[in-house]
């Protein structure tokens, strides 16, 4: 699982670095505007200290043609401007006239002068005078020069843009600097949390991984340990039962493999020995032999038949020719062709297949489902017990109810009776008890109808069968 750890790790890096990216760019951005807006509203403050002075000036002048084209005396007036003691920021009266160069709000040295080149003086027209030459009208800061009030001009500087003071550009370069070590500090944590949440998720995937090594190698004992409730714990539990299901599936093979190897070699051996006196001349070939003979040679095609039709069940190749039939005369015609047996052996019948009940089935293979069910009842049931079929429809299925009088199986013996090859008596032979095959067949029959059957214990004292059909 290195492989996964590295992808993993690789993943949460990748992505926190990104995301750190993107979180230091949008701050440095954010800073920076933040930042310029703030120096830009300071300079507005300036702008309503210089408006009373130019206003001054423009009364002793006349008009704005001292300072028309007249730069170095615009530069002069400029630094020996001092504030208007009315227009202070904070609507305070301002202290007496002196030097600017002491006072709040007055932008350091290099600062006043990268200011003082971004100012720009307009007539009551918006005309350009002098200063900075403007080009994109309505983007500027503006305070209006009023005398008498009457605006008689407009003084306003250019936006800082990118051109920062260098204080600001000094300050942003170590916020950078604070916000970049930060972030790597955030990126070390992060690798060091992604490595171990990696571990955390990767180490029970490597022990599902051994565990899955180990059923390929068909060791299916090993289980994997769950120690989480989430995704993962719920695939190792499911691989759990995985295991748990293929190690069942192996030993019931190999006991299938073993039954089979039984049921077929005791027939075979009785064909064997009996083909073998007759050639030896020990037993004569008359009518008892070859009836023995026949007896066996159907018994074992028997037994082959049924192993196909389980077999095509299995793989789902089961072919069912499916039409509308009448249940109940189906049923009546199974019931009466056993009838005669049951008689002999003192068993009574009881019949109950209303007219009426019809579905859509396999005709041949509802036949041979209530031929197995009543060739059991004949194989089992006491001599003078008594059997009842009964065959009824409640809502969209159909229900069909074999009860003997027993003797039944054990109550935690019903769950196996439609395993292959199990036999309530591990002492019944096969004459009395079967092959062991015919209710496992049943179940696929019912099965392959999208119906259903369980064992149940019987009131009559032996047991029920109890068949669900779809209609």
């Amino acid at each position: 699982m290195r492989g996964l750890l590295a992808k993993i790790l690789l993943a949460m890096v990748i992505s926190v670095t990104v995301a750190l990216i993107v979180v230091f760019l949008i701050t440095r951005v954010s800073l920076q505007r933040g930042l310029v807006n703030y120096i830009e509203n300071q300079e507005a403050v300036q702008l309503q200290r210089i408006a009373p002075e130019l206003a001054e000036l423009y009364q002793q002048e006349g008009g704005w043609g001292f300072l028309k084209d007249r730069p170095l005396r615009w530069n002069r007036q400029l630094r020996l401007t001092r504030p208007h003691p009315e227009m202070v920021e904070d609507g305070s009266k301002a202290p007496p006239r002196g030097p600017l160069r002491h006072e709040e709000n007055r932008p350091p040295f290099p600062e006043r002068l990268q200011f003082l080149k971004r100012l720009f003086l307009l007539d009551s027209q918006k005309s350009h005078v002098i200063g900075a030459i403007t080009s994109e009208k309505g983007l500027y800061r503006l305070e209006a020069v009023e005398v008498a009030g009457e605006v008689v001009g407009w003084i306003g500087f250019v936006p800082l843009r990118a051109e920062l003071p260098w204080t600001a550009q000094r300050f942003l370069r170590n916020q950078a600097r604070m916000l970049a070590a930060s972030l790597m500090v955030a990126l070390f944590l992060a690798g060091i949390i992604g490595f171990l949440l990696a571990r955390h998720i990767s180490h029970p995937l490597r022990d599902l991984a051994s565990e899955v090594a180990a059923l390929t190698r068909g060791e299916f004992g090993v289980r994997a340990e769950v120690r989480t409730r989430d995704e993962i714990g719920a695939l190792g539990a499911d691989v759990n039962r995985l295991a748990e299901t293929l190690e069942k599936n192996r030993t019931a093979r190999r006991r299938w493999m073993a039954d089979i190897a039984h049921e077929l070699r005791t027939p075979v051996a009785i064909l064997k020995g009996e083909i073998e006196a007759l050639v030896d001349g020990v037993r004569p070939v008359n009518e008892k032999t070859t009836a023995s003979l026949r007896e066996e040679a159907e018994h074992l095609a028997h037994l082959v038949d049924d192993l196909q039709t389980l077999a095509l069940s299995d793989a789902g190749a089961l072919n069912l020719q499916m039409e509308p039939i009448n249940l109940s005369v189906l049923t009546q015609q199974s019931g009466e062709a056993f009838r005669s047996r049951l008689t002999e052996r003192g068993i009574e019948l009881h019949l109950h297949a209303p007219e009426g009940i019809l579905l859509n089935a396999d005709p041949q293979r509802l036949k041979q489902l209530l031929h197995n069910l009543l060739e059991n009842c004949c194989r089992y049931v006491e001599e003078g017990g008594r059997v009842s079929l009964s065959l009824a429809k409640k809502e969209q299925m159909v229900v069909l109810d074999l009860d003997d009088s027993g003797p039944g199986p054990e109550t935690e013996q019903l769950d196996q009776l439609f395993e292959r090859f199990y036999r309530v008596e591990g002492s019944r032979s096969r004459s009395t008890g079967g092959s062991g095959l015919g209710l496992a067949i049943c179940r696929n029959i019912v099965e392959a109808h999208q119906g259903s059957i369980r064992a149940e214990t019987s009131s009559m004292g032996g047991l029920r069968i109890h068949v669900e059909l779809p209609c």
